[in-house]
């Protein structure tokens, strides 16, 4: 029969031999980003955490980079529908609904008190908040970045056609002038929609046509509103003569024919600033470039856009307090000026300008005429079924684009599918 101490030194041993007997107990908790939705996102972001588990070594960060926005948003739900915890997650703003629908996120409210709750936004600049409450005021999505859509020129022909930095479009009518020259000198259509998030770009439209695609409440769609009708109307007939095309690769791909000097004029988010402030430092760009506000046709307008952080329903009380460091932590002024330099992006803490790497930048004049679009911008389209509600959005403006449908057709035929999903 063994002795007590020979059981004691036995019992050690097994323990030691164990795979977790050497564990260091840390939490582990999930980050989930779009990794090619900015620039050299995933290099930076790696650089950041291993700079968070230094500074919180009881936390590991399990790093899930994933290739684009849909990406991040698809692995989140079906991390949610087998009720496993994704931790915490970067996705595009307009997505609360669905996320909420599905019982994926948890509520900020519920978490942390009003205290800890004033300490995490107390910095963040009010107007990005927008797109963070649900129909019943609860907090879902914490800011990390925005952006707006915003108006890219090739200032090298536009000054071909007698047009300077001072005199750039300031309504749609002027816009149509400067594309019809455009085309005229160049034998093309100027202006190029890109093959993705055009619906975001249409919103910005029907914004500055004085219309909004949702309710307040966001509850309805108000696909069929006269402001929507005349601003397809106004797309069709920029497509019908000539002077917009549209460009069938990515959303970068309308970026990168813009940096190649393909494109006189695109729409694109300020995302794309960045890159082309990179370009003309290694001057790789081989003409002039500049942004403005978006010309209006009633107001000057348009939505955000962007990513929150959004927190697992299905975490623990010890995963939840180690997510929210991690969000503190990408709420500091200089991460949070990290975050823009890499992305382009405009950084949701004002303290961030000050930072050098912003100083610099925003110092530059396409920099500081971006940054006023924000000015005019409010909150994004979001709805129950996003995703769904968007591609019949879109649908509409290619049917009326392409096929010829006339735009009080499709988009009355989009409200009725939109208000079936939405009862």
């Amino acid at each position: 029969m063994k002795t007590p101490l020979t059981v004691f030194l036995y019992i050690f041993l097994l323990l030691m031999l164990s795979p977790t007997a050497f564990s260091d107990d840390k939490t582990t908790v999930q980050f989930h980003i779009p990794s090619s939705a900015t620039v050299e996102m995933s290099r930076m972001y790696r650089d950041m955490l291993t700079v968070f588990e230094n500074k919180n070594p009881s936390i590991h960060i399990d790093f899930q980079p994933s290739s684009n926005y849909d990406g991040v948003l698809n692995k989140v739900l079906e991390l949610s529908y087998n009720n496993k915890s994704f931790g915490v997650a970067v996705i595009e703003i307009s997505e609360l609904f669905t996320l909420k629908e599905a019982n994926a996120i948890i509520s900020f409210d519920k978490v942390l008190n009003k205290n800890e709750m004033s300490e995490v936004i107390k910095f963040i600049t009010p107007e990005f908040l927008v797109n963070s409450y649900s129909k019943d005021g609860g907090f879902y999505g914490i800011p990390l970045m925005r952006s707006t859509p915003i108006i890219y020129y090739n200032m090298s022909h536009l000054k071909k056609i007698g047009i300077t930095e001072d005199g750039l479009p300031k309504n749609w009518n002027e816009l149509v002038v400067a594309l019809q020259k455009l085309k005229k000198e160049y034998n093309k259509a100027p202006f190029v929609l890109a093959n993705d998030w055009y619906d975001w770009l249409f919103e910005a439209f029907v914004k500055q046509n004085g219309g909004a695609l949702t309710n307040k409440h966001n509850t309805q769609v108000q696909f069929d509103h006269p402001a929507t009708i005349d601003t397809l109307t106004f797309w069709k007939y920029l497509y019908d003569e000539g002077l917009m095309t549209r460009t069938y690769g990515s959303w970068k791909a309308n970026l990168n024919g813009f940096l190649a000097g393909q494109h006189s004029v695109i729409y694109y988010s300020t995302g794309g600033l960045g890159v082309l402030a990179e370009e003309e430092d290694e001057a790789s760009l081989k003409f002039e470039w500049m942004v403005d506000l978006m010309p209006k046709n009633k107001i000057y307008s348009t939505p955000f856009g962007g990513a929150n952080l959004f927190l697992s329903a299905q975490m623990t009380q010890d995963e939840t307090k180690a997510a929210i460091k991690l969000i503190k932590f990408f709420l500091e002024p200089e991460n949070q000026a990290k975050i823009s330099k890499n992305s382009g992006y405009f950084p949701v803490v004002k303290e961030a300008y000050n930072d050098p790497l912003l100083k610099k930048l925003y110092s530059r004049k396409q920099f500081k005429r971006a940054k006023t679009q924000l000015d005019y911008a409010n909150t994004r389209m979001m709805t129950k079924h996003n995703d769904l509600i968007r591609i019949i959005l879109k649908k509409a403006i290619d049917r009326t684009l392409e096929d010829n449908i006339p735009p009080a057709i499709s988009l009355k035929e989009a409200q009725k599918s939109a208000d079936k999903l939405l009862r």
